[in-house]
């Protein structure tokens, strides 16, 4: 379902990439996230100038990344519309869902997902799950398919045992009267044999003699 390293069309490389079945396709998925001037915005070692200088450097790296990925990992025909911005720690991905929501829209702007270590995994366990879906799907309409295969050839035999069977009745009928027959041929010969001739079988040997 993935793949480290992976060279593009492009001829980037990006972190990975999870193949995922339409309408997803192949996301991209980049970890190399800029949180030099996070740490520097949050140290107490700095001054308040400083700190506030910082955080607006960290919304400019921020914003310069997504622009990267989106620029580089998203490839029309080639790769999914969308790719994910891997963010390393969950406090930064809380710092800045929860303080900087003009990041999280910038990115979903340039169709860039952020997702931090859980929100990832779960991320992924969804296109998992949807994978597993999509090839239960087509087990199930292969199942049908050859049930309805199996259907056709039923009504088939039905048809043709049907077309047997009234054939082997006409059979049976005639062949109850062909027994009829013989006994009777079998009859009058013992009666020939044994000279116990009715009126009307003497009769038929003397025309018979004319």
């Amino acid at each position: 379902m993935y793949k480290k390293q992976k060279k593009l069309g492009n001829n980037n490389i990006v972190d990975a990439v999870v193949f995922a079945p339409e309408p997803l396709g192949m996301i991209s998925i980049d970890s190399k996230f800029p949180y030099e001037n996070y740490n520097k915005m949050l140290s107490k070692e700095e001054t308040k100038l400083e700190r506030d200088k910082y955080r607006k450097m960290f919304i400019s790296d921020v914003k310069r990344h997504i622009n990267d990925i989106s620029e580089k990992y998203i490839i029309e025909g080639e790769t999914s519309n969308q790719a994910i911005m891997f963010i390393p720690a969950e406090a930064i991905f809380a710092e800045i869902t929860a303080r900087h929501g003009e990041l999280v829209d910038y990115g979903n702007n340039k169709r860039v997902w952020m997702a931090s270590p859980t929100t990832l995994f779960s991320t992924l366990t969804m296109v998992q799950v949807f994978v597993q879906n999509i090839q239960r799907d087509k087990k199930i309409k292969l199942i049908v398919e050859e049930i309805n295969k199996l259907n056709l050839e039923f009504e088939r035999y039905n048809d043709r045992w049907n077309k047997f069977s009234r054939g082997l009745e006409s059979v049976v009928k005639e062949s109850k009267l062909i027994h009829t027959t013989t006994d009777k041929i079998r009859k009058k010969f013992d009666n020939i044999k044994n000279a116990k001739l009715d009126k009307g079988d003497a009769k038929q040997i003397k025309d018979g003699d004319k």
